[in-house]
């Protein structure tokens, strides 16, 4: 279905031009009000997408961008051929700093009109600011990384001459290969001949 202004009451293409007119003299508030009127005379069950796309122009206008994007929606939904419906949206999408969603809306309105420069430049605005955030925030992830994750004390290499804490808690090797001073001792054969004697010695004490 394709919107004209043929089909509708003579009441309402009154209040839609009143409202055009007001629109385009600086009034967007009185033209809010007489789409309104307008909208009001053809019913919930009968929208018009033209002057919802008008009025969603209005609501750009002062700077009421959620209503706008409402409309816009709204008359979409009643002609999704309508391309200006999909250029307020966009408008009011890349507003509310929403580039992927503009996007998408000015692409659809250079499917409709293939011509149409402006659209074709805003759609391009859009494609770079969406590049921009996910450049930043690919920046911002990687910088934010928890030190646990980036943490790996498995290839940390202790030099022959460290005997203090590692931080493992495990068998360590050193540079040269062999194993720290402390894992060592316990190797077969290895533990000193007193600290052997006083083990045996403890273990035969018996808990009274």
């Amino acid at each position: 279905m394709t919107s004209t202004s043929n089909d509708l009451p003579e009441a309402v293409l009154e209040l839609k031009d009143k409202g055009n007119k007001a629109l385009l003299e600086g009034h967007p508030l009185d033209a809010i009000g007489l789409y309104c009127e307008a909208l009001d005379i053809l019913g919930d069950e009968n929208p018009n997408a033209i002057i919802l796309s008008n009025r969603a122009q209005a609501y750009i206008k002062v700077e009421n961008y959620g209503l706008a994007i409402i409309d816009a929606s709204l008359a979409i939904k009643t002609d999704p051929s309508y391309p200006k419906a999909y250029y307020r949206r966009g408008t009011a999408e890349f507003a509310l700093n929403r580039p992927k969603k503009a996007r998408k809306d000015f692409k659809m309105v250079c499917k409709l009109r293939p011509k149409d420069r402006d659209a074709r430049m805003r759609f391009s605005e859009c494609e770079k600011m969406v590049k921009v955030a996910a450049f930043a925030a690919a920046i911002q992830s990687e910088e934010t990384i928890p030190l646990s994750e980036s943490y790996l004390p498995n290839d940390i290499i202790i030099n022959s001459g460290y005997d203090g804490p590692h931080p493992t808690g495990g068998n360590i090797c050193l540079a040269n290969g062999d194993l720290d001073k402390e894992d060592a001792m316990f190797q077969p054969g290895q533990l000193p001949m007193d600290f052997v004697r006083v083990s045996n010695e403890q273990s035969c004490t018996l808990d009274e």
